[in-house]
């Protein structure tokens, strides 16, 4: 784990109460230092750059207002709590960010009384602190609850669904808006725009004051003009004054102001604390603010690494290999050629999914639904039954966010949406809110749909291929990681749903891997030599190849499923359940995949030794499996128990099973 001693300011910070003393040339001064700790953490252990450079203000000056002991602080994503992690005890451990056993990148409620909730994924803070001051209210605890909102995350529904609500039930709430034309993507809809406006509408406030200032001068009418001037004033705020939007919610509306002038946001969040009922502060930031390759290129430096060069900043380091991702990115330029019709659909991620190259490509036909995964579901069905395929590229995380819509909206209408999801599977340093781990079970059990994962890059564009052409819902996943060198087949087998393939025939023991799991599964074998090992690229977990596992139980009897994904309805439920509908018999099944717990943050190598998906550690839970499960022979018919009249419960078939941890020397 890294430690770094922050500098001279930070290490006097221990709790916001020690900005209290701070005049504003320190509070100035400890912003820098904290920018500096930001970047040089951030090129050591990667992480979000831009978006924290941009609030460090605006949390200096929530800190310095808001009281630590009533009042409380939600982070909306919480991609951007850098320096409120600095200001709130953690500046000593800052070094160890996002490294394992050390500092999440996100809020973590385990790591500190400051951080109310694990957060990671966008639109969930309004709703939760309305919920939360809502509580306070109903006990009579005092204090006002804070949420710090992206405008990207406020286009996002379950925001407007949370502000909406708020506006009804009037909790003591303070929204601060926090306004910077991004998500990680430039942000896009008609919100961006409305905000867009708003930043350009200042004109109008100090207009309005010396108009009221003048009418005042007048003898004798003055106060009776200026009320009736009033009243006009008011019809047209409605549709030229910034914030009418917010205000039609119920929200009182104040700004926009400039989140980077510490002495006005001081003065703004002194006078609005204490005001009642839903407050909504907009805030004007700049994504990436003091560090200059940042503000110049904010999509590249949302998420970075190894972007330092010589002490200066100059562009993010790009890794050796092609990822899944870059391979996405060129098949779908290629695809949108072959295919007049094909359309690509993103939320918020054009970048991050592979999608930005399509679009530039093929403008007409690619979508940026903004951070809206529901709506990118439904739009992408639309898309489809009108008779122009979709891809809808998604994070695996950020899919579970649609589950409806994919059910009701593109699995129930069998319209041909390509699910594309990224970053399946565990991914690292963003840790538990980022995993993709939960897809395959989420959408295995839905009619219609098939599910498919590539072994390397070869297999990927071949299934992209055919995905584009299937009549019906796919949904195809891919890890964050490099794709590896091409791994071939014994023989090609063409893709056809549920036809598995055969990359190495041994005896005895086979493994069924699924997706990115088929290189630990042939490393694995080769660390086993020289017992020779069956490994089978499953290549779909729906349908399963029940053919394929029938062959294999006529001369192996012990059958390993093999998982980028939790266990529980994951691939491995799925060969269990079509071994079981078929009647297929192996001696003994295991599965290996994520087990039932939320795993941690850190490199994805250590994180999947850590579950025993490591090729050392599947080859270790190999050699501990005894050397030939005993066969499940049926007992001779004399010795079969007599099956009580009138028992709903036939325990003949019990008494003939013999369970893999019931063999001498199993685990």
């Amino acid at each position: 784990m890294q430690k770094r001693h922050s500098g001279s300011m930070l290490r006097g910070v221990t709790s916001p109460r020690d900005l209290r003393d701070m005049d504003l040339a320190g509070l100035a001064a400890l912003a820098d230092e904290i920018r500096g700790e930001i970047i040089r953490t951030v090129d050591a252990n990667g992480g979000h750059l831009g978006s924290n450079l941009g609030v460090v203000e605006l949390t200096l000056a929530l800190h310095r207002v808001l009281d630590p002991c009533r009042d409380r602080l939600l982070w909306d994503v919480s991609h951007q709590a850098y320096a409120h992690k600095l200001l709130t005890g953690r500046a000593e451990r800052f070094g160890s960010l996002r490294t394992q056993g050390g500092l999440c990148g996100f809020t973590n409620k385990r790591e500190s009384p400051f951080d109310l909730f694990d957060a990671g994924h966008a639109g969930t803070a309004v709703s939760t602190a309305a919920g939360l001051a809502t509580a306070d209210a109903l006990a009579g605890r005092p204090g006002k609850t804070v949420a710090v909102v992206g405008d990207a995350s406020c286009a996002c529904g379950v925001t407007f669904e949370g502000l909406n609500h708020a506006g009804a039930v009037r909790p003591n709430l303070l929204v601060v808006l926090n306004d910077n034309r991004m998500s990680i993507s430039r942000s896009v809809g008609a919100l961006s725009h409305y905000l867009h406006r708003i930043r350009t509408k200042p004109f109008w406030r100090e207009l309005g004051e010396e108009v009221h200032k003048a009418l005042l001068r007048i003898p004798v009418v003055g106060r009776q003009v200026k009320a009736a001037v009033q009243r006009v004033e008011d019809a047209l705020r409605r549709s030229l004054v910034p914030g009418m939007l917010f205000q039609e919610l119920g929200f009182r509306y104040f700004g926009p102001v400039d989140g980077h002038d510490l002495a006005g946001l001081l003065q703004v969040l002194e006078n609005i604390r204490p005001l009642k009922g839903p407050v909504l502060l907009h805030v004007h930031t700049v994504k990436g603010k003091g560090f200059a390759p940042a503000t110049e290129n904010p999509a590249r430096f949302h998420g970075c690494r190894s972007f330092l060069v010589d002490g200066n900043g100059s562009r993010p380091a790009s890794g050796a290999g092609r990822t899944y991702t870059d391979i996405f990115g060129d098949e779908l330029v290629r695809l949108g050629r072959e295919h007049s019709r094909l359309c690509a659909v993103t939320a918020a991620m054009a970048d991050g999914t592979g999608v930005a190259a399509f679009a530039e490509a093929f403008p007409d036909r690619a979508f940026d639904v903004g951070i809206a995964e529901s709506h990118g579901a439904c739009f992408s069905s639309g898309l489809a039954f009108g008779g122009f395929p979709a891809i809808y590229a998604v994070y695996s995380t950020f899919l579970q966010r649609a589950y409806d819509q994919i059910f009701h909206d593109i699995c129930l209408q069998s319209n041909p949406v390509v699910l594309c999801l990224d970053r399946a599977g565990i991914v690292g340093e963003d840790g538990p809110t980022h995993h993709g781990v939960f897809d395959i079970a989420a959408l295995r059990h839905i009619p219609s749909i098939v599910l498919a994962a590539p072994r390397d890059g070869r297999t990927f564009r071949a299934l992209l291929a055919w995905a584009v052409t299937w009549p019906q819902p796919v949904a195809i996943r891919y890890p964050r990681e490099n794709a590896p060198a091409d791994i071939p087949a014994i023989e090609d087998e063409p893709i056809v749903p549920g036809k598995a393939e055969i990359l190495r025939r041994g005896r005895g023991t086979a493994l069924f891997a699924y997706g990115a799991m088929v290189k630990a599964a042939l490393r694995a074998a080769d660390l086993c030599a020289p017992d020779p090992i069956t490994v089978v690229d499953a290549r779909f977990a729906k349908p399963i190849d029940t053919a394929l596992l029938a062959d294999l139980a006529e001369d192996h009897d012990t059958l390993v499923t093999l998982e980028d994904h939790a266990l529980a309805g994951g691939f491995g439920s799925a060969v269990l359940e079509a071994l079981n509908t078929h009647g297929i018999r192996f001696g003994r099944v295991l599965r290996l995949g994520i087990p039932d717990r939320f795993v941690t943050y850190g490199p994805r190598k250590a994180l999947l030794a850590d579950v025993g998906l490591g090729p050392e550690q599947i080859a270790r839970t190999l050699a501990s499996l005894p050397i030939r499960a005993e066969p499940a022979l049926p007992r001779p018919e004399e010795e079969a128990p007599p099956r009580r009249r009138g028992s709903r419960l036939w325990t003949g078939g019990l008494a003939r099973l013999r369970l893999p941890w019931t063999h001498p020397g199993a685990r």
